[in-house]
């Protein structure tokens, strides 16, 4: 047990998990939000508020779209200033070769969707 090497602390490494782990929170107020805008759309009579309705969308979008980059950019720019010691393992070479700009282009392509889907029920 005395031979066991210790963990080094890499802040590249940190920043990383924090970044997951703000993009894991997004996400789930970004499904939260979507859920209560399609339970008001789908069972509400919104009829004549067309306009209030859509603040909420818009606002949606522009959340998911802002908080997803941001996350993915910090994921990366951790990425970028990983030890030498860190960029040398297996782990580092999977993470670094994740198709971030697909990613990003992802993010910001479902919350578009998802707001015209719900324009497209409120204002059909």
């Amino acid at each position: 047990m005395a031979d066991l090497k210790r963990q080094a602390n890499d802040p590249s490494l940190t920043g990383l998990f924090h970044a997951i782990g703000f993009q894991i929170t997004g996400i789930a107020i970004a499904f939260m939000a979507n859920s209560v805008n399609y339970a008001f759309l789908l069972f509400a009579d919104t009829s004549g508020h067309e306009v209030a309705f859509s603040v909420p969308i818009i606002a949606t979008a522009l959340f998911t779209i802002v908080w997803g980059d941001a996350c993915l950019k910090s994921q990366l720019a951790n990425i970028k200033d990983a030890s030498a010691e860190t960029a040398k393992t297996y782990a580092h070479a999977d993470i670094s070769s994740q198709p971030y700009g697909f990613l990003r282009l992802m993010n910001f392509s479902l919350a578009i969707v998802l707001a015209a889907s719900q324009f497209s029920i409120l204002f059909g």
